[in-house]
């Protein structure tokens, strides 16, 4: 008896577990508007999401929505219901108050002999509407229905502008869903049907939206373009397939790794390659990436053969090349390639031109760096047209290190303004980080680093990346996961926008990526590719100055400030935030003020510059970024924050640049810089609306730092801007730290410093030592006066000089007594002499826990210092500890000789795994260095 009630116990409890399941799962909604929905097909325009057609607020017999699709008859959308149960929406015809007798409404004869009527600007180009039979534009009437596997469900019957939303709720089956907007039979014009807040119920498998099998005249290449394409691809060196792996480890020797353009055996294919990683490209029929090959595994990381990007036009998607036809999407066969079609309402491939790749932005070096030269290696660009329009899609591959870069221009070739309102630089369907039959909470990507130069609102890389997607792909019906929710394609693409108009000859450039695909999951390892990555693309990252961060602009302080730098090594001060600079402040009286301070620093061989707060700040109601959800300013993402692309923001940046041309300022510091604000403004002078606002507003501030970087300004900016020109951000800290007892912010800084070294080089990073109290803690936890703390002090500087880091010393001085001047002289002099190995790369041997040792290895084999290591000693008492040294990153192979400080070397043997055991004494709450030559 008891054993019957535990079992039915049981099995209620695991159907009322189920039953819970399942309605969890069936309150799973998905808004229709959030789709694809420039899949769907339409006679006029394109459809526009949370907008009208016509690009006014969705409005139906006055009722107001945040939310939905505008349309214009005749248009369908197509869905994959999947797991769908219902859908949802209100329906009617658009209220409009647009005047066509505008001087701002132009029209253009369509093939149809009516005329489509656009409202055009100097920046925007936005359909509005369709000629009537009697002229100008009639007042709508339309009939939605809705089809399920091709049976009609639902039909509203005629509704007209200014009849009432009415509701629609529907259960669906599996299968096709189609929702149609049809005129009413008294023609189209005026016809800007709305789909309000639609949704879809379902359980696990989400809705989809797919396009229809096209309908058009399928596109064929001329034989003039093909035969051309032929011969310049028979021009180019042969390299064999499959392609070979190297014999070398990258970073350790990597000269051998030139980049290069070939051509494969068969003819038919052209193959970038550096002999670390290649792509290759079919062009005929069209162009489209077949497969992409890590050539250090000797692994395809690439599933199926993939666009090289979509752009949507005026409302309208296009891929830029591609092929169609692919009979399974796990893997690719080079015979489907053969058999594979263009796909349609592609941009066709024209041309294609190889050439030694370009600097992407100036840089004037004017100080020391641990890499003085650009990147070399090779650049590959495709040309493609369609409808009056050029593509340039742009490859390049570096010279050293296994690292691919790809932007597009989109040029308008045509007599009418066109509108980019969205694009996809990359589309690649690449094998999938794990297989699961189930959803987990986080899927393992890809083994493969992405990044690019349109970054903001974080001081990290991870979580400055706005651009990087990974997205489903429902073509692969044969994936593991039952749900088929894999991240299998790689979608790089702005959040946002950039919904920009591309003016009769002008042309836009889209971000820059950078695709940088790994060997190993092996985390220094891993890290050590994206350091060398930075290196190479961005060298005016290892710019490294040694600077003080002044705390006064009192012209008497700043010159015993220069003074104490150049009597003891500094190189740079930073009239920091709390100084009282303001660049913003346009005197001539002021700028003379500041151009002799810049002349006496440069006197003494001082870099002079300062501080400047941009965003986190309120100006005004007319100024600031709008919310989107409120329609008012506030709630953004430092609450308050001034729109870049308004008047205000414009007249900032022309002060700033005026500032540094007045003075001669060679250093900026911009906190809040711009960390990605959208903005719902329709009144700012710079942009049209909400969907072009971040794009336009990360133009301006790119703008200036690349600026800055082509006048050799250095540059301080607490957001992720280092692929756009400047040169250090915050290596992660809590500031409040700071205010902790000394001993504490010792450990603790050192800890910022080992975690904060794994992906990013020493010299892109900056701590902070507050030499004056900060946020509080008083004497406990303040350095002033210098002369009491100097173990304190010395201590910071050689954890941080050590590390290749610098700090921000904050503070009104270097210096109170000649004790306290020579331990920083000393200090700097050591610095100075092991400049080049503190500023490579990091081994990470033993992070701090202030429980025993801790300490990193610095490692460069093309120096004759191969190695340096850093160990520190958080105790009360002298340590003693045997430490094992990897030392296969140095280079060295066999044998090793080592001296602690300026002692003499010792001879040690590598084993087998390229370590070797040192014994080290390091002193109390102190450290010391050995050299590995």
């Amino acid at each position: 008896m008891i054993k019957n009630l535990r079992f039915k116990a049981i099995i209620f409890t695991f159907i009322f577990s189920v039953l819970t399941s399942v309605t969890a799962i069936a309150q799973n909604k998905i808004d229709v508007g959030e789709m694809q929905i420039s899949l769907s097909t339409q006679t006029y325009s394109a459809p526009v999401k949370n907008k009208s057609v016509a690009g006014e607020v969705l409005s139906i017999a006055g009722e107001k929505f945040n939310k939905g699709i505008g349309v214009h008859a005749h248009s369908k959308f197509r869905i994959k219901v999947n797991d769908g149960q219902k859908f949802s929406a209100k329906v009617g015809v658009n209220d409009s108050q647009i005047n066509y007798n505008s001087e701002n409404i132009t029209s253009i004869p369509l093939t149809d002999g009516k005329r489509i009527y656009y409202h055009v600007s100097e920046s925007k180009k936005q359909f509005v509407g369709v000629e009537g039979s009697l002229g100008g534009v009639d007042n709508g009437s339309v009939v939605f229905i809705l089809l399920n596997n091709g049976k009609e469900i639902y039909n509203s019957g005629v509704m007209k502008a200014g009849n009432t939303a009415k509701e629609v709720n529907l259960n669906l089956k599996r299968g096709i869903l189609e929702m149609v907007v049809e005129d009413a039979g008294d023609g189209e014009s005026g016809d800007h049907a709305v789909w309000a807040e639609p949704q879809i119920n379902y359980f696990e498998v989400p809705p989809i939206m797919v396009a229809y099998d096209y309908e058009g005249e399928r596109v064929v290449q001329s034989q003039e373009v093909d035969l051309r394409l032929k011969e310049m691809i028979s021009q180019l060196p042969e390299i064999s397939v499959p392609l070979s792996q190297p014999d070398y480890d990258w970073l350790i020797d990597n000269h051998k790794a030139k980049a290069e353009v070939y051509r494969s055996s068969n003819g038919k294919d052209i193959i970038i390659s550096n002999g670390l990683v290649a792509r290759t490209f079919r062009v005929s029929p069209n162009l489209a990436t077949i497969d992409y090959v890590n050539q250090m595994t000797g692994e395809s990381i690439l599933r199926s053969v993939s666009n090289e990007g979509i752009l949507v036009i005026d409302g309208k998607e296009y891929s830029v090349g591609g092929l169609s036809g692919q009979p399974e999407f796990a893997y690719t066969l080079m015979d489907w390639v053969d058999d594979m079609a263009i796909t349609p309402n592609s941009f066709l491939i024209q041309n294609f031109e190889v050439k030694d790749i370009e600097d992407r932005l100036e840089w004037k070096k004017v100080r020391w760096a641990s890499n003085l030269h650009m990147p070399s290696g090779k650049e590959l660009i495709f040309t493609l047209l369609k409808d009056n329009i050029l593509v340039k899609v742009h490859f390049v591959l570096y010279d050293g290190i296994p690292t691919l870069s790809k932007w597009i221009e989109v040029i308008n070739k045509g007599n009418i303004m066109v509108q980019l309102n969205q694009f996809k630089l990359e589309q690649l369907a690449m094998v999938e980080g794990e297989s699961l039959v189930d959803i987990p909470k986080h899927f393992e990507k890809p083994n493969i680093h992405i990044e690019t130069d349109y970054a903001f609102g974080a001081m990290q890389q991870k979580t400055s990346d706005k651009t990087t997607f990974w997205e489903t792909d429902p073509r692969y019906t044969s994936q593991t996961n039952y749900a088929m929710q894999l991240p299998a394609i790689l979608e790089v693409r702005p959040p946002l926008g950039p919904d920009t108009a591309i003016a009769v000859g002008d042309t836009l450039r889209t971000f820059r990526v950078w695709e940088t695909p790994f060997d190993s999951f092996d985390k220094e390892r891993k890290g050590l590719f994206v350091r060398k990555m930075y290196r190479t693309i961005s060298p005016w990252t290892t710019e490294n100055p040694i600077f003080l961060h002044l705390t006064t602009t009192d012209p008497f302080k700043i010159k015993t400030a220069i003074d104490q730098c150049a009597e003891v090594g500094y190189e740079m001060i930073i009239l920091s935030f709390g100084s009282g600079l303001d660049m913003e402040k346009e005197s001539d009286e002021y700028y003379s003020k500041y151009k002799e301070l810049v002349g006496y620093a440069k006197s003494k061989g001082i870099e002079l510059g300062g501080y400047s707060l941009l965003s986190s700040r309120w100006i005004s109601d007319e100024v600031d970024v709008i919310n989107p959800e409120t329609g008012k300013r506030g709630g953004m993402i430092f609450g308050s924050s001034p729109c870049l692309s308004s008047d205000w923001g414009y007249n900032y940046f022309r002060k700033i640049r005026r500032f540094f041309e007045e003075t001669g300022m060679s250093v900026f510091e911009n906190d809040g810089s711009y960390p990605g604000n959208v903005c719902a403004s329709t009144t700012h002078a710079h942009h049209n609306g909400l969907e072009d606002s971040q794009w336009k507003q990360y133009a301006q501030i790119q703008g200036l730092y690349k600026w800055m970087r082509s006048q050799g300004i250095y540059m301080n900016v607490p957001d992720f801007y280092i692929n756009s020109g400047t040169n250090k951000t915050g290596i992660g800290y809590r500031e409040v730290n700071w205010s902790l007892p000394r001993a504490r912010q010792l450990v603790l800084g050192r800890q910022n410093l080992y975690d904060g070294l794994w992906k990013t080089i020493p010299s892109m990073s900056w701590t902070f030592v507050p030499l004056t109290e900060y946020h509080g803690g008083g004497e406990a936890a303040t350095l002033e006066p210098l002369k009491d703390h100097l173990v304190e002090y010395e201590g910071h500087m050689m954890q941080n000089y050590g590390s290749g880091v610098q700090a921000c010393y904050r503070g009104p001085r270097l210096y109170d007594t000649p004790e306290t001047k020579a331990v920083v002289a000393n200090v700097i002099k050591w610095y100075k002499q092991y400049r080049n190995i503190l500023n490579s790369d990091i081994i990470h041997l033993k992070r701090p826990s202030g429980k025993d040792w801790d300490g990193f290895l610095h490692v460069n084999p093309k120096l004759k210092e191969k190695g340096l290591l850093m160990v520190f000693n958080p105790l009360d008492k002298e340590i003693v500890r045997e430490i094992k040294l990897p030392l296969y990153y140095s280079g060295i192979s066999k044998i090793a000789y080592v001296r602690e400080r300026e002692g003499a070397k010792k001879k040690y043997i590598l084993n087998r795994e390229y370590e070797i055991n040192v014994k080290v004494t390091i002193p109390a709450n102190s450290n010391t260095w050995l050299v590995i030559e």
